[in-house]
């Protein structure tokens, strides 16, 4: 019988719930310092929010939107700690349910890269990146080129990645998604809507 490589998912991705008591607490049981965390209320219908190491706590992408990138430092998500992480009610200095509203119920979905950051320089445009070869989980920053002709950005995994999703931090724009599935370069799906596949004039990835 062959090992897996493996032998416990929860090492490495691991999701929690919590009741908010619309003040701050710490979240525990995830097992691990995550860098990625994906937090969405049960009970209500506030956003998807995304935060992960190298941004920073507070910092957050909605999913279902195109915006960009919001928050200011410890918001919402104050910080990542050894087992799991810190939630508040604060946002750009007013008061936000988000992700610990009173009684309100959250799930929260926890990825474990690197727990720190390194500069990759493997592509033509040098990124920031938190990697876990071992779970083949990656969160990459990068600074976009204004160079016509395709560029690269080095992920950390050293192995092809199966699935990649990308945001731009700074503008209003889709959410793009890559899958190994589909093999045409040109083409993409949305994470932030419902449209089928989509075909760009161009090689998207």
């Amino acid at each position: 019988m062959a090992f897996a490589t493996i032998n416990k998912g929860s090492s490495y991705f691991n999701p929690v719930l919590y009741t908010g008591n619309g003040s701050t607490q710490s979240i525990t049981g995830v097992g691990f310092k995550p860098d990625f965390v994906w937090i969405k209320s049960r009970s209500n219908t506030y956003t998807h929010l995304w935060y992960d190491i190298i941004r920073g706590a507070g910092k957050y992408l909605q999913s279902p939107s195109t915006g960009a990138e919001g928050g200011d430092s410890g918001d919402l998500l104050g910080s990542f700690n050894t087992d799991g992480f810190q939630v508040n009610n604060t946002l750009t200095g007013g008061t936000n349910p988000s992700t610990n509203g009173t009684s309100s119920t959250f799930v929260a979905w926890n990825w474990l890269g690197a727990n720190t950051t390194v500069s990759n320089t493997s592509g033509t445009i040098t990124s920031t990146v938190s990697a876990n070869t071992t779970s083949g989980f990656s969160v990459v920053n990068w600074t976009g080129s204004t160079s016509s002709s395709a560029q690269t950005v080095g992920h950390g995994l050293g192995v092809t990645p199966k699935m990649i999703i990308l945001k731009n931090r700074d503008s209003v724009d889709n959410w793009f998604v890559y899958h190994a599935s589909v093999t045409n370069t040109s083409q993409n799906l949305y994470l932030n809507t419902t449209a089928a596949l989509t075909t760009q004039g161009s090689a998207l990835w």
